[in-house]
């Protein structure tokens, strides 16, 4: 009996783990290490680091549109090769930096690489290569991504500890290269059709070829899913979350040192957060495959509110390992579910497109989220009304999301 090969979109999907594990380099996850460091080396303040990543973010939210709708049109392969070099470039220029225009310039790079190049691309990739195991596969890369937010903090943190900043900053940059570019530029491409593969590598039905050979579910043009209420309540949940998730991130390590933790808990703290995330992703992939992605996206809003009552009590290890595994699982469910949700109610056909304005919008919410934080610890000296206020929003996306019902088509 003949072996069955490998269905390519594995590889594919190896190529898009690679990069997005080591685009954690580029997350407030792994930022939020570097904050203390970079204010003793430079006297900036919380608001002037938070900048940083609010002009990334903003760059890549105008970018996520038109590299979603590239990806419908051309793939993916070319975008993520070239996030993932514009990563590595600014990653190695933050080990040089002098001052705080060349800061911004670096690390609004990196982040307008990791919105706009890297992880807006990533989900509609996995989604034309996979309908079978949809869940599941999604539920890998979230996994790599999260894999990244485990072991890039800690390890950034003993480069600084026994190094320098300088070296843990060129280090990334290495990394990067060597798990994202080179797999990108060798191994991922547009469409299973393009090979003459069938989806999910499985044999077409009698009288279909591969080139033609499609999952069943509906097919709503993008102009046509922008007239739905269903996603502008995905959109509005989408801000929300992206706004309370990088508040907290990027100050989450200055919030509990400051609630009585040891450095070091501190960003056990963080790393505890993305491998809840990472486990909890092959958990909710599953899930998906048999319960409904929309309930299931509640679930996960729900659980992340929860998470930051949990936060504003956070004063001693245990409470904060608590607040991390609840707010990893969480992000999780978040990471693995959206895209699902939309390819759910709106098919893949141009996925890229609709997944690529919800990134815009989340991304809008990305650079909002640290300078309010920010800006409410320089006025107070502490963190609690920006999270409380970050509470209240979470739980207004819960509800925005359970109000999405799947839309009507024709």
């Amino acid at each position: 009996m003949p072996r069955r090969r490998l269905y390519y979109g594995w590889l594919v999907l190896a190529a898009l783990a690679g990069i997005n594990f080591a685009n954690g380099s580029t997350a407030i996850g792994v930022l939020t290490v570097f904050v203390l460091p970079l204010t003793q080396a430079f006297g900036w303040s919380r608001t002037q680091i938070a900048l940083a990543t609010s002009l990334g973010a903003l760059s890549g939210a105008l970018a996520a549109p038109l590299v979603g709708r590239l990806t419908d049109r051309y793939g993916a392969r070319w975008p993520l090769t070239l996030g993932g070099l514009l990563a590595a470039l600014a990653l190695f220029a933050l080990a040089r930096m002098q001052a705080l225009w060349q800061f911004y310039l670096a690390f609004g790079l990196a982040r307008f690489a990791d919105q706009g190049c890297i992880q807006n691309p990533s989900p509609p990739v996995v989604a034309r290569w996979f309908h079978r195991y949809r869940g599941r596969a999604m539920a890998l890369l979230s996994f790599a991504t999260a894999a990244g937010g485990v072991l890039l903090p800690p390890l950034a943190h003993v480069l600084i500890t026994h190094w320098h900043w300088r070296t843990a900053w060129a280090v990334l940059g290495g990394l990067m290269l060597g798990c994202g570019v080179l797999p990108c530029a060798f191994l991922v491409r547009r469409q299973p059709q393009d090979l003459g593969l069938p989806l999910d590598g499985l044999a077409p039905a009698p009288g279909a070829s591969a080139a033609t050979a499609g999952p069943p579910g509906p097919a709503i043009p993008w102009r046509a899913a922008l007239c739905t209420l269903t996603f502008w309540c995905l959109l509005a949940a989408a801000f929300v979350a992206g706004v309370a998730a990088t508040g907290v991130a990027l100050h989450l390590v200055p919030y509990l040192q400051q609630q009585g933790l040891a450095a070091a808990a501190a960003v056990s703290a963080v790393s505890l957060h993305f491998l809840a995330a990472g486990l909890s992703a092959l958990a909710w992939g599953v899930a998906v495959e048999r319960f409904s992605s929309q309930r299931l996206l509640v679930l996960a809003f729900a659980l992340r509110s929860a998470s930051l009552a949990l936060l504003l009590a956070a004063d001693t290890p245990l409470l904060a390992t608590l607040f991390a595994l609840v707010q990893g699982s969480a992000e999780g469910g978040r990471q693995t579910l959206t895209a699902l949700l939309l390819a759910d109610y709106y098919g893949r056909q141009h996925l890229g497109t609709l997944y690529g304005l919800l990134r815009a919008v989340q991304t809008a919410g990305f650079a909002l989220g640290p300078l309010l934080a920010g800006a409410t610890f320089d006025l107070t000296q502490s963190y609690r009304g920006a999270f409380a206020a970050f509470l209240a929003l979470t739980l207004g996306g819960t509800l925005l999301v359970a109000l999405a019902r799947p839309p009507r088509q024709g």
